[in-house]
């Protein structure tokens, strides 16, 4: 619960940021880049199956780890999943990926006549991809549903992106067929979702390699040892706090 309230903030802030850098870079404009449908679409199909799915099947541990190890609560005593620190940190992770998404794009087409359309689109699909691969990278139980939650919404955005702009009473008609047939199209979403995640990827190993939780410890046990050795071995894990009655 405490992970997917954090998620929630993040791909809500960096979808609402890459607007505000674009409001901000034109000077307050009331035009957008991003069509409107795509905005609207995106908290009801682009991004919202997977928070629900992961949300109702992931878990941490297996039932048995945790009867046998009950002091890995405590992690919830001890607010290690959602506090202030983790909260101002995902906020700067998200601003991060927000400048990531919307530079990246504006310096490779700089100086092109490319319109505000088509760009709009490759932020839009840019920004999708990119908050449904923050989500799997911390999936720790996968299963079919959860894969096609994942994946699904990606390609349902693609989808959706080239329905829309098929339709000529819009804006931006024709736009992601234009765009989508070049080179730099493809590579500045390759450039943007590696820039954007390698140093949340990076944080994420070095800190469950030196500085490993509790949970951590016992999911590895999980995953790594048999049944019958993990049975004889003891995890040495931080006590249970006892906390005065009130």
């Amino acid at each position: 619960m405490g992970y997917m309230i954090l998620y929630n903030f993040y791909r809500n802030a960096v979808f609402v940021l890459v607007l505000f850098w674009y409001v901000l870079f034109t000077g307050f404009t009331l035009t957008t880049a991003i069509n409107e449908w795509s905005s609207v679409l995106y908290s009801v199909i682009y991004t919202s199956v997977p928070t629900i799915v992961v949300g109702i099947l992931d878990k941490d541990l297996s039932r048995l780890t945790l009867l046998k190890h009950p002091q890995l609560y405590g992690a919830g005593h001890r607010d290690e999943c959602y506090n202030k620190t983790l909260f101002w940190i995902t906020m700067l992770d998200t601003l991060y990926q927000s400048v990531v998404v919307f530079f990246i794009p504006l310096l490779a087409y700089w100086g092109s006549t490319i319109d505000a359309s088509s760009i709009g689109d490759l932020w839009t699909l840019a920004v999708v991809i990119l908050v449904n691969l923050h989500l799997a990278m911390d999936v720790i139980q996968w299963n079919w549903i959860t894969h096609a939650a994942i994946w699904g919404s990606i390609i349902a955005t693609f989808i959706c992106v080239i329905i829309i702009d098929a339709i000529p009473s819009l804006v931006g008609y024709w736009a992601i067929f234009e765009i989508a047939k070049t080179r730099l199209f493809w590579c500045c979403l390759l450039a943007i979702i590696v820039t954007a995640l390698i140093p949340r990827f990076v944080v994420k190993v070095l800190y469950q390699f030196y500085a490993p939780c509790d949970v951590q410890i016992a999911r590895e046990a999980e995953k790594f040892w048999a049944q019958n050795q993990s049975a004889a071995v003891e995890v040495e894990m931080s006590p249970i706090l006892d906390h005065p009655r009130r």
